[in-house]
């Protein structure tokens, strides 16, 4: 089995699909909105501050759900698994 350890202040998220909006028993479609990537933080590693030269903890917690935009993560597969490998500062929200 392979496993995924994040290095450098890097975090590994597991894609989630959003759920399409209804209004009463009308689904409404989301056709051609560009919007961002939603996923639940599997993995992360701090970040070596090398001014400092200590290891500066991460905001984030295992299971929470972030928005990434689109076009700033990387997407990988390991056996059939799906993730994104971003970088911490990356990230845009928490979803709470």
């Amino acid at each position: 089995m392979t496993t995924l350890t994040p290095l450098n202040g890097h975090v590994i998220l597991r894609p989630v699909e959003e759920q399409e909006q209804m209004s009463g028993n009308i689904i409404i479609p989301d056709l051609g909105k560009e919007k961002p990537e939603m996923g639940e933080v599997v993995s992360i590693s701090q970040t070596y501050n090398y001014h400092r030269g200590e290891e500066i903890p991460s905001r984030l917690v295992v299971g929470q759900k972030v928005l990434i935009p689109k076009m700033g993560s990387q997407r990988i597969v390991v056996g059939s698994e799906e993730y994104f490998i971003t970088k911490e500062t990356e990230i845009l929200a928490v979803i709470n």
